[in-house]
Order: structure tokens, then sequence, then C-alpha cells
């Protein structure tokens, strides 16, 4: 009796302690994969036609993106488009970084700039101002990119 107190002790820690990132799943390899989609709807697809509502909605993907579906400013409502992708860009950075991870410090930085232009962003009333702001963020998320190296 006493043995299964120790092994479910030993197991209910080990759920608590475990980083946020998916059992087996690479934070860097995550991250990666999050912040190419948040780029491309940051520095592309925010960019195209002249309607805010386009601009913002994939300023809000880009949101959602690096905060993942447990951050304060994520919206289900929009789309998750890295859904499966990892746990957020933020998230799998800190992880990542918890795990000794060569850039991913540096990584952080920018994801957390970009992150703090997309929320002005994401309440833009102009296209004119949404869709600039969104090119900088990309920026951002392309050094991220290239602060983890290939």
């Amino acid at each position: 009796m006493k043995i299964w107190t120790v092994v479910t002790l030993i197991a209910l820690a080990g759920v608590v302690i475990l980083p946020q990132v998916v059992l087996g799943q690479d934070p860097v390899a995550a991250a990666r994969a999050q912040l190419t989609t948040a780029r491309f709807h940051a520095g592309e697809l925010a960019q195209r036609g002249t309607a805010l509502s386009g601009a913002l909605l994939h300023i809000q993907h880009t949101i959602n993106c690096l905060e993942g579906t447990q951050g304060p400013n994520f919206r289900a409502a929009v789309g998750h488009v890295c859904q499966g992708k990892g746990n957020g860009i933020i998230p799998d950075l800190k992880a990542a970084g918890a795990a000794g991870a060569k850039g991913a410090d540096t990584a952080l930085k920018f994801a957390n700039i970009a992150l703090d232009l997309s929320l002005p962003a994401s309440k833009m009333t102009d296209v004119n101002e949404a869709q600039p702001w969104a090119l900088v963020i990309s920026r951002q998320l392309t050094e991220a990119l290239n602060a983890l190296g290939k």
C-alpha cells in the first residue's frame, strides 16, 4: 500500500513540475513553427487588402500564437492558427530558456516586443496605421527566429 502512495506522489509531482511543453515536444522546434506561422500572419496576411477587419484578424492570430491558449489576450473566437504546433511562442521560449537552449532568451525578448506591439495594434481603427505596425511585428518575429538559429 505504501509503495502505491509513493508512486502516486512521484507521478503527481512530475505532472506539476514538468514544463508547459507537450511531453516529447522540443520547445525550440515548437517555437520555430509558431514563429513562422505568426510572422506569416503579421507580415503577409495582415498586409493584404484595405479592410481594417482583415488586418486586425491577423494581428489577433499573431497574439494567439504568441501567448497560447492560456494567455490573457488569447481570443479563441478568431481561431488559433498555431493550434497543435506548441503551447504558445512565449511559453515555449520560456521552457526552452529554462532548459538552456541556445538563443531562447534572446528570442523571448523579441517575442515579448512583438506582443507589446501587437496589443495596441489590435485596437487600431485605421488600416493605414495597423498594417505598418503589423509589418514591424513581423520583423520582431523574424529576429526571434534568427536568434534561435537554424
